[in-house]
């Protein structure tokens, strides 16, 4: 029995003598365990810490690792992870660790390769492991792990940690160019200072680390102390990845956020450019517009350039309203396709004579609503038709290059959906790169698009001037004594122009002005055509109306 034991330790001395003349010799002031020899006579017992031929492992899983220290202070690593027949072990390690005082120590993992059953890769923020049952072999490389200390080297590395299983041995040796002179293991739950189960220094300067029953998400961390100029330090630290730092104005930030200004600033240029065209179209002096047209002594109303009531509500606010129907209904009844009637409080519409090809589109849908006669307080009117045939008209007559409501529906959708994608890049850059204002920027930027929606569409120059007729249309309606109006023709002239004057909201002055007290040629039973226009208009803009 004394034989073999001394033979086992002459191995061990024999291996400590290789190590040293590899060129790994124990530098003076460093002392080497010594190596204890029985007295004859004296029961050898078995050398302390874990036999060199492994147990049976039962457990889900054992790693071995061999971490070289290379000369330019590059971690290089072998790992031999071996996992149970119909088992898997998944790996994510973080590369950016909390150093404290607002910092993170970063590594990088490089030069990755697997042999076997199993995957892996590296990103800049973590270290991701996929092996299945078998035996996987693991290579790859790590900077950063050497940090200068001014007496002292400092190599630092999680050699386990991220795993998503328990793991039943873990043993790791560790070799650096020259001998360490201080080895901390700490293991266990992130954040615990328990030390591992066995972290050793060995004569031939190679650090042994052995742990067993490491439960799912535990870490082993290394801390190897080397002298002072051992190898080029790699340590590399950047400030924390917290929401203000995420937010920080950094370099390429405001690059991007100059860029999106241009945008902004260009998409506002062209936006004011057309409107400004629309706006010097629409203020250009027309000169007077003559909507009376006299013939020897009969006096007639003529709309500027045939325009209808509904047309000039359109064009003028950009939008089919309540208002804008009202006001062809009278329009169609002065004309003679409908009948107004007052009956009981309420008011009754009907069809008078055929639609004619004189009807526009628009027109024919408001007059086909009264197929059978209908009462205002329960007309079942839906305006989506009449609404899409009057904004086809406008587009059709050249008063727009497009639909106004489908141009702003659709600078509300992409402004819409740029604030939606700014807002998923903001919390994507907050917790990834950083840089998180560029996402900001694209909020802004979708925003601005959907506030300045209102502004979208222009109108044509055809357009903006018949707005500006329109202003002329208004100060006619203001203006007009109906005393220079033969009698005989007073009542075609304010049955006319009653149907631009309630798309203008002139309907109470027009009224008072003629001081209607009789019957007109279109409205029957009373002579409350403000009560009736009110009323209608009301009914338009319920939601039984839309």
């Amino acid at each position: 029995m004394v034989r073999s034991v001394l033979t086992k330790w002459a191995a061990g001395v024999g291996t400590a003598a290789a190590v040293a003349l590899a060129g790994q010799p124990p530098p003076t002031g460093i002392t080497i365990p010594q190596i204890p020899v029985p007295t004859a006579g004296a029961t050898a017992q078995p050398p302390s810490g874990p036999s060199s031929s492994e147990p049976e492992i039962t457990l889900p899983s054992r790693t071995q690792l061999t971490i070289r220290v290379e000369r330019d202070g590059t971690l290089s690593v072998d790992e031999s992870i071996t996992v149970r027949r119909g088992g898997t072990m998944n790996r994510k390690a973080p590369l950016r660790i909390a150093a404290g005082g607002d910092r993170d120590r970063v590594y990088r993992v490089r030069d990755v390769s697997i042999e076997g059953n199993g995957s892996a890769q590296a990103t800049a923020d973590d270290f991701s492991v996929h092996t299945g049952e078998g035996k996987s072999v693991l290579r790859y490389k790590v900077d950063g792990a050497v940090i200068d200390l001014g007496d002292r080297q400092e190599v630092r590395w999680s050699i386990a940690s991220g795993w998503d299983a328990r793991m039943g041995l873990l043993r790791a040796s560790f070799i650096a160019p020259a001998r360490p002179t201080k080895v901390v293991c700490f293991g266990g739950a992130y954040g615990s200072t328990t030390l591992c189960d066995d972290a050793r220094l060995e004569s031939s300067g190679i650090t042994r680390v052995d742990m067993q029953n490491l439960n799912a998400g535990d870490r082993i961390d290394l801390v190897i102390t080397l002298p002072s100029g051992t190898v080029p330090a790699n340590a590399r630290f950047e400030a924390a990845k917290t929401t203000v730092s995420a937010f920080a104005l950094t370099p390429f930030a405001g690059f991007g956020l100059l860029a999106v200004l241009a945008l902004l600033l260009a998409g506002a240029a062209l936006l004011w450019a057309a409107r400004g065209r629309d706006a010097k179209a629409t203020a250009t002096d027309v000169g007077k517009v003559d909507v009376l047209v006299r013939d020897n002594e009969s006096v007639a109303f003529a709309s500027p350039d045939g325009v209808l009531p509904g047309q000039i509500g359109t064009v003028v606010d950009e939008r089919v309203d309540a208002v804008d129907v009202t006001a062809t209904v009278v329009d169609l009844a002065v004309r003679n396709y409908l009948w107004i009637q007052q009956v009981e409080g309420d008011w009754q519409i009907m069809q008078r004579n055929p639609a004619d090809h004189a009807l526009t589109a628009y027109e024919r849908a408001v007059y086909d609503v009264f197929a059978t006669p209908q009462n205002v307080s329960t007309l079942p009117v839906a305006l989506g038709p009449i609404r899409a045939a009057m904004y086809s008209d406008v587009v059709a007559r050249e008063w727009f290059k497009r639909r106004p409501d489908r141009a702003r529906s659709l600078w509300m959708w992409i402004g819409a959906g740029l604030a939606v994608v700014g807002a998923a890049l903001t919390v994507v850059l907050a917790v990834t790169v950083g840089n998180a204002l560029l996402g900001l920027a694209v909020v802004i930027a979708g925003v601005a698009v959907a506030l300045g929606t209102r502004f979208m569409p222009s109108r044509t120059k055809r357009g903006g001037v018949l707005v500006a007729q329109v202003r002329a249309l208004v100060q006619y309606l203001r203006e007009t004594d109906p005393a220079s109006i033969p009698a005989n023709d007073r009542e075609l002239v304010f049955s006319r122009s009653l149907p631009y004057a309630v798309v203008l909201g002139e309907t109470p002055r027009w009224v008072q002005a003629f001081g209607v007290e009789n019957e007109l040629y279109w409205f029957s039973g009373g002579h409350d055509v403000p009560g009736f226009v009110n009323a209608l208009d009301r009914r338009l803009q319920t939601p039984a109306a839309k």
